[in-house]
């Protein structure tokens, strides 16, 4: 099972996995010499983080990561986010707000859609990669006679340091070509200048009040145009936050 997780977790960094898995072109393995001079002192490890994740389609999940702490990356990486505050805050408004309802987007894969403004290098003990993945590009071609597969990114990748900024800033632009705008004052607060429809913001989670359900299809559409969108109306869960709705009586139950 965690091989197979593991190798779907390679392939979709790549460029697919056995005809089962769709690649993002995130990673590209490479042969030591093709690395700048200059970066050779740049290239950082990879390790793993597997969970269960009993309520995603697939709950064996299995994530190579960056060591971020060795990345010597020189522009700001900070990201404005909704904070619990402005959470419940929020949800109290939609309850709060005659024929108001809640719903959530999640973006899949949302770093590894983010292109980087420069590569970034890791390395892999061939040991490490799950022989499906060997197998399947040639990694025996590329291993330098100590045993390490190197690794040139070129999209957001988890652990990077700079992937969330640069994945805001991506976002951030395609929703104000829509009329969506962040609040000058509360990070992670956003609304529509025209439409009724707000939302917070958290990382790649949208929580969102909606008053028409053609207002909320018009932003599901701007998203689908730039991510795989995963959309709940029923939102029973919002950032590891349960929710009860109780519409009619103007409550909803945080735990």
């Amino acid at each position: 099972v965690w091989n197979r997780s593991a190798a779907d977790g390679f392939g979709r960094l790549a460029q697919g996995i056995g005809g089962r898995i769709k690649g993002t072109d995130t990673i590209q393995f490479i042969y030591k010499h093709e690395i700048p001079a200059d970066r050779l002192k740049d290239i950082t490890y990879i390790k793993f983080v597997c969970t269960v994740r009993t309520k995603k389609k697939d709950p064996y999940r299995t994530r190579a990561t960056m060591g971020g702490n060795l990345i010597n990356y020189p522009d700001d990486v900070g990201t404005p986010t909704a904070t619990l505050l402005l959470i419940k805050i929020f949800l109290n408004s939609v309850i709060s707000t005659k024929g108001a309802k809640f719903a959530n987007a999640d973006l899949a894969n949302f770093y590894l859609m983010t292109p980087l403004k420069r590569p970034e290098y890791a390395k892999i003990k061939l040991t490490d990669i799950p022989e499906e993945v060997i197998k399947e590009y040639k990694l025996h071609e590329y291993v330098t006679p100590d045993g390490w597969v190197y690794i040139k990114v070129i999209r957001g990748m988890y652990g990077l340091p700079q992937a969330g900024s640069l994945g805001h800033n991506l976002l951030d632009g395609r929703l104000n070509k829509e009329g969506y705008v962040q609040s000058q004052t509360v990070s992670g607060f956003w609304k529509h200048t025209t439409k009724p429809i707000q939302f917070v913001l958290v990382v790649d989670n949208f929580g969102i009040k909606y008053l028409k359900q053609e207002d909320l299809d018009h932003l599901v559409r701007l998203l689908e145009k730039h991510y795989d969108v995963a959309v709940d109306l029923d939102v029973k869960e919002f950032v590891k936050i349960e929710l009860d709705w109780d519409y009619e009586n103007k409550k909803v139950h945080l735990s």
